[in-house]
């Protein structure tokens, strides 16, 4: 066993001995080749060797170098999309809040055309609330008694009767709706004149109760406030007949009136003097 190990031992370094002796052979050999400025054979076969290596490893340095370049330039397009980005969201909100006042311009200029006797820098309200108290609903206006609001004022809007004030506080005031079961409206057909009591149902809707059973009313008729009872101004638009039918409780006639202004969508009402039979007057007493 150890004479084995022995044999192996020279066996390595006779091995390695003889490598060293070719590779200082070849140095001296290529060394003097190139002094005498002729390539050896070994020169030759080293680059023919190596040339495919060093093209392998120039490819992948320009691919690292084109990908590098290709992520930094993705980077700063990040970075540019997400800035314009928050420019378009500014100017998105800039112009949001322009239509917004345009919208509310045309709304006041719609109120002063439909309400020419009115002053609607006195009596312009805005809706800040919609409510729910007892059995009705209520919205709620951003002008009081400190701006000469009284109970039962009107609230109309440029399309029609909005409601009534029932409450009032310094800065605030209720309007019930039309359409509230608790509001009772003196009403008139247009075309025929006939009068009768528009009533509230709930749910946005209302109709005209206590017709004569002879009332000339058809659908598509227009209703007005008929200035009864002193409350609501006479001439205002209330809404368009949709329907006929018989009482069932008394001889004459009901008939279901679709409201001339869209009671979910009010934002701005003008509030006239009640219990007047004058043109509409504004907020406060001159």
């Amino acid at each position: 066993m150890v004479a084995r190990l022995h044999s192996q031992r020279s066996r390595n370094l006779l091995f390695l001995v003889g490598l060293t002796v070719l590779v200082v052979g070849l140095d001296l050999w290529q060394s003097a080749a190139q002094r005498g400025g002729e390539s050896s054979w070994f020169d030759g076969t080293v680059c023919a060797l190596s040339r495919p290596l060093q093209n392998t490893l120039l490819s992948t340095a320009q691919f690292i170098d084109r990908e590098w370049m290709a992520t930094v330039h993705a980077r700063d397009l990040i970075d540019e999309n997400a800035h314009l980005a928050a420019r378009v969201a500014a100017l998105e909100s800039l112009l949001s809040g322009v239509e917004e006042q345009r919208t509310a311009a045309e709304r006041a200029a719609a109120l002063r055309s439909t309400y020419p006797g009115s002053d609607p820098g006195l009596g312009r309200a805005r809706v800040i609330g919609l409510g729910e108290g007892g059995w009705s609903n209520y919205f709620t206006v951003d002008r009081g008694s400190a701006d000469g609001v009284r109970a039962m004022d009107v609230a109309v809007s440029a399309e029609g009767v909005v409601g009534q004030v029932y409450g009032v506080t310094a800065h605030t005031a209720r309007v019930i709706p039309i359409t509230e079961p608790s509001s009772a409206v003196a009403a008139r057909l247009q075309r025929s004149r006939d009068t009768a009591i528009l009533k509230g149902l709930g749910d946005w809707c209302c109709e005209m109760h206590y017709l004569d059973p002879e009332a000339d009313v058809r659908a598509g008729d227009r209703v007005i406030t008929s200035g009864l009872g002193g409350i609501f101004p006479s001439g205002l638009r209330i809404g368009t007949v949709v329907s006929v039918r018989a009482d069932t409780y008394t001889p004459g006639k009901v008939a279901e009136i679709e409201p001339a202004a869209d009671l979910r969508k009010v934002e701005h009402v003008l509030l006239l003097r009640g219990r007047s039979k004058e043109a509409p007057l504004g907020l406060r007493d001159r």
